[in-house]
């Protein structure tokens, strides 16, 4: 199924694909778990953004999971990419991992593989295809989140403009706070400026200024291509 984004507004410090699209995040740990000629491969895909978690969370796991023959990984973290192939045949391991999380436009997570090995040779081609697609699992299993830049603003009007103001921000923004004094206050949060539609919709007396700008991870609603 293609999709496409709803979230337009990304802040410039976001890595991006060829497309110009924003690299996803993964809001929380998600595992998917696949046989093979009876090896298991369980695949848990978490949220990373420093190098140094990547030993911590290989520390944690292999404590959960003790005894297998491998602990295979790729992780992105802002646009840099590391593997390992913990011991089994030079990039039959890591680099499919890697080629998963990529392939899912994924940044700053880190799929750790698991395998305990069940007594069959798979082979080349057979441990690519089996790495690639423990990830891959997992990928789809996780809720995605993607970077998007969002400013909390505050607004002055006369209370003649409320009206237009309750659509106007409800529908391009998420009113926070209205306070009534001499003249309405509204503190609202956006992903763009709306500074300019304000006064042109509004008035262009219309009090205006930014409160804080912020990056925070919102989770991505995706919907059908209809092309």
């Amino acid at each position: 199924m293609n999709t496409a984004r709803l979230l337009l507004y990304l802040p410039a410090s976001v890595g991006y694909n060829v497309n110009g699209d924003a690299m996803y995040h993964i809001k929380e740990t998600t595992e998917s778990q696949i046989e093979v000629k009876k090896s298991r491969f369980i695949a848990i895909l978490m949220p990373v953004s420093q190098e140094q978690q990547i030993r911590e969370h290989l520390t944690a796991i292999r404590r959960k999971y003790p005894g297998a023959r491998h602990y295979c990984y790729g992780a992105i973290i802002e646009g840099s990419n590391r593997s390992n192939d913990d011991g089994e045949p030079a990039s039959t391991a890591g680099k499919p991992i890697l080629e998963a999380l990529k392939k899912h436009e994924l940044d700053n997570v880190l799929c750790v593989v698991v395998r305990y090995f069940g007594g069959t040779l798979l082979g080349t081609a057979g441990l690519i295809k089996a790495y690639g697609q423990s990830a891959s699992l997992a990928a789809e299993k996780a809720v995605l989140t993607v970077p998007t830049e969002v400013m909390t603003c505050y607004l002055k009007i006369d209370y003649s403009l409320t009206s237009k103001a309750e659509h106007l921000l409800q529908s391009q923004g998420v009113i926070l706070e209205r306070q009534y004094g001499d003249q309405a206050v509204y503190i609202f949060s956006s992903q763009k400026d709306l500074t300019d539609t304000i006064h042109n919709t509004l008035s262009p007396q219309a009090e205006v200024s930014l409160l804080k700008r912020e990056v925070i991870d919102m989770e991505v609603k995706l919907r059908e291509d209809t092309e």
